[in-house]
């Protein structure tokens, strides 16, 4: 056998040049001996780095060696799509019967990508072969239409699995009452849910739960998204609209020991929050029309990035955002931004980084607003004591936002370094970008070892 051939496949890996620097070959020919050499173990994660079950399996006519060192591999990977234009039965068969003839310990990893033939009762019979096997990870794609998954009692019950990921899928009603006992992660992508009671009965079964990922479409037939978790420690929703987003939408976040949070919904209107006193970090663009304990809830956090299009949610006077050292914050809502720079600026003591950015695409002349009338009464003690990088991302020198450049390069004594990106036009240059240019040279810095530069 050509051992270059066998390599081609993990081409992308760049696993052929490290393998090739084991056997220490010089020459461009390797043969079956010299492989077959390797460790035992060694040949099975080379194995298992191979796209799909089908490359793995397809080693076993090498040698008699090889013959059955493909059933210790321990990730099976299975794509209905490497069968187009066959009969769907081969592929049927052929993840049966790799299931069957597994003899790995423990399989860590099964990933099937399959199309709008497979069925669930399909999806069914692999499930149960792979709870027999002792699966840590479950991965399920649709990459076509929504395909149906039955959670069963028995894959519910898995004392194993750990990681659960379904994308595009249809799930129908729960076995009651169910309890993933064992699952940490959790990833929706993009399912159709039997309704709002289905989410909750499926999130609160899972009591170990620490990472959940819900990526939405408006047609999930879920009003009301609750997720109540005690031991949560990482959550990503993000919502992607099919057609239009009613107001009726809504989030419970109830996540006590939450560390990162992570919404990108800028269609749903209500949320409530429960205190999240251990969060780091948080990433929020969203359109609240009301809120419950939205800004209490970050007070804990230490990195914030914030883009508030639209929204209504009220800023409480009084909090404090104690481990604030990094805040990032969209500009792209003219009326409200400023407003609510002031009031973090005020309530951040600590705050190291500041980052500035209009996430909107729209360019706004500076002629047709007005200036900044909101300026703080007294410099913040974050700007006199902490600010060290201030950094403007799509800057557009409108009156306003030339009154902000001004107040926080005037009054940040401790900067190290400021950088300003002027935004570009529809056409593709920078308006007045000579003039930008002049009007920052000319502004006073309150750090003599600052240097202001322009992207």
């Amino acid at each position: 056998m050509n051992l270059i051939r066998f390599f081609l496949v993990l081409q992308g890996k760049n696993q052929a040049k490290e393998s090739a620097k084991i056997l220490n070959c010089q020459s461009g020919k390797f043969n079956v001996d010299k492989i077959s050499d390797l460790p035992e173990d060694l040949l099975v994660h080379i194995l298992s780095l191979l796209p799909t079950t089908n490359d793995i399996v397809a080693t076993s006519g090498v040698s008699k060696r090889w013959k059955s060192l493909w059933k210790k591999v321990h990730k099976l990977r299975f794509n209905d799509r490497i069968y187009h234009g066959k009969k769907y039965e081969s592929f049927l068969h052929f993840v049966e019967k790799a299931l069957v003839l597994h003899k790995a310990p423990t399989l860590v990893s099964l990933r099937l990508s399959v199309g709008p033939k497979c069925t669930a009762d399909d999806i069914g019979l692999w499930i149960k072969l792979a709870l027999d096997r002792n699966i840590c990870e479950l991965i399920i794609k649709h990459y076509a239409d929504h395909g149906h998954i039955r959670l069963s009692r028995r894959l519910c019950d898995s004392k194993t699995l750990v990681s659960l990921e379904l994308k595009n899928a249809i799930l129908g009603a729960i076995c009651l009452p169910a309890c993933f006992s064992s699952l940490k992660t959790l990833h929706l992508r993009y399912a159709k849910y039997s309704g709002d009671e289905f989410v909750r009965n499926l999130i609160s079964s899972c009591p170990s739960l620490q990472n959940l990922v819900v990526k939405r479409h408006n047609e999930d037939n879920v009003k009301r998204f609750v997720i109540i978790v005690r031991y949560l420690k990482s959550l990503t929703v993000y919502l992607s609209p099919l057609h239009d987003v009613a107001d009726s939408y809504a989030y419970v976040i109830n996540t006590p020991n939450l560390k990162y949070l992570n919404i990108k919904d800028r269609y749903t209107a209500l949320c409530s929050f429960e205190d999240m006193p251990y969060l780091d970090e948080a990433n929020l663009d969203v359109a609240f029309t009301h809120t419950e304990k939205f800004f209490e809830s970050l007070t804990s956090v230490k990195k914030l990035s914030l883009c508030l299009k639209k929204s209504e949610a009220q800023y409480p006077e009084g909090i404090i955002f104690s481990q604030l050292v990094h805040l990032e914050l969209c500009t792209c809502d003219d009326s409200k931004w400023l407003n609510l720079l002031a009031k973090l600026l005020r309530d951040s003591p600590k705050l190291r980084v500041l980052k500035l950015n209009d996430k909107n695409h729209d360019f706004v002349s500076k002629y047709c607003t007005s200036s900044w009338n909101q300026q703080p009464s007294y410099v913040p003690q974050c700007l006199t004591e902490n600010l060290e990088i201030f950094e403007w991302r799509n800057y557009k020198a409108t009156f306003k936002e030339r009154d902000v450049a001004v107040y926080i390069l005037k009054n940040s004594t401790c900067l190290k370094k400021s950088v300003i990106s002027p935004k570009f036009k529809l056409s593709g240059e920078i308006c007045d970008h000579h003039i930008i240019r002049e009007d920052l040279a000319s502004m006073f810095m309150g750090s003599s070892s600052c240097e202001l530069k322009l992207d």
